[in-house]
C-alpha cells in the first residue's frame, strides 16, 4: 500500500498465473493456488483504501467444455459453434487453472475499482517464455516436425492479437466505468480451426489425429463492444507472415549461440 502511494500509481494489470490445464482436482497447497489464489488475495489486500484501477486478466477456461459432439456441425475443415459464448454465461470450470482465475474473479470483485477481462486465445507477434500455442504450432509446422491435433484438428478459436488487447485495455482506462466483466476474443472474422490454421503455412510436417474432447471456442464480444465500444481489429491471416519472420529470426539467432 505505501509503495502504490509513494510511486503515484493508479492502475495496476494483473496478468499473473499458473496455467495448470492438466490437473482438474484444485489443490490448496500448490504453486497454482500461491500465484493465481494467494496473490490475487495479496495484491487486493495492498489495493484497499486506494483509488488505484485493478485490471484483472482472466480466462475462457471459467466457463470450460461448453461445446460438445451434440451441439456443433461438423463441415469439411471445421466445427461450426452453436452460438458464441457471452459474459454472463453460466460457469463451469474443469481444470485447476480454470476453478483458480474463477476465485480470483470472486477476489477482484471484493475490491469497488475493478473490471474483468476474460480472453480466449490472445497471440503476440513474438515467442515468449514457454510460449504460446500459435508461435509453437508455427515453429513446428515450419521446422517439419510430425503434428499430433485431436478432434480431426477442427476445434475453433478466435484469436486476439495482444495490440487489440491493449487498445482494449486504453479504452477502459480512459472510462469511468468499474466493477465490469467482459469476455475479448478476436471476433468472427478471426475464428480458425486449427486445420485452417495449418493451412495458411507452408509445411510438409506429418500430421496425425488423436481423439479428444475440445470442439472449440470463441467469444461474443456483446460487453464488450455494449460498455467500451470494443471490436477487435487485427486480422490473424495479416498478421502471420510478421509472426513467422519473427520467429525466424528468434531461431536463427540461437542457433548463432549455440554454433559458438
Amino acid at each position: 500500500n505505501e509503495l502504490l502511494i509513494k510511486e503515484n500509481i493508479d492502475v495496476v494489470i494483473n496478468c499473473a498465473t499458473v496455467m495448470d490445464r492438466v490437473e482438474s482436482t484444485f489443490i490448496t497447497d500448490s504453486l497454482t493456488y500461491k500465484v493465481n489464489i494467494s496473490g490475487m488475495k495479496n495484491l487486493v489486500t495492498q489495493l484497499k483504501n486506494t483509488k488505484v484501477t485493478l485490471i484483472y486478466i482472466s480466462t475462457k477456461d471459467v466457463y470450460g467444455n461448453l461445446f460438445n459432439q451434440s451441439n456443433v456441425v461438423e463441415t469439411d475443415k471445421y466445427f461450426k459453434l452453436p452460438y458464441f459464448v457471452d459474459d454472463n454465461y453460466p460457469f463451469y470450470p474443469q481444470t485447476a487453472y480454470g476453478k483458480s482465475k474463477l476465485i480470483g474473479e470472486y477476489i477482484a470483485e471484493s475490491y469497488p475499482n475493478y473490471i474483468i477481462i476474460r480472453l480466449s486465445s490472445c497471440y503476440t507477434d513474438f515467442d515468449h517464455y514457454r510460449g504460446h500455442w500459435v508461435p509453437n504450432l508455427i515453429k513446428s509446422l515450419t521446422s517439419g516436425s510430425n503434428i499430433k491435433l485431436t478432434n480431426k484438428g477442427k476445434q475453433v478459436r478466435d484469436l486476439l492479437h495482444v495490440n487489440d488487447l491493449g487498445r482494449l485495455i486504453n479504452i477502459i482506462l480512459n472510462s469511468t466505468k468499474k466493477g465490469i466483466k467482459i469476455n475479448a476474443g478476436g471476433g468472427e472474422r478471426n475464428i480458425l480451426s486449427i486445420l485452417q490454421f495449418i493451412e495458411l503455412i507452408n509445411s510438409n510436417s506429418n500430421i496425425s489425429y488423436l481423439p479428444g474432447k475440445d470442439y472449440g471456442f470463441a467469444f461474443s464480444n456483446k460487453a464488450a463492444k455494449e460498455e467500451f465500444n470494443w471490436k477487435p481489429e487485427i486480422l490473424f491471416r495479416e498478421r502471420l507472415p510478421i509472426i513467422t519472420m519473427n520467429l525466424a529470426k528468434g531461431l536463427s539467432a540461437i542457433n548463432k549461440i549455440i554454433e559458438k
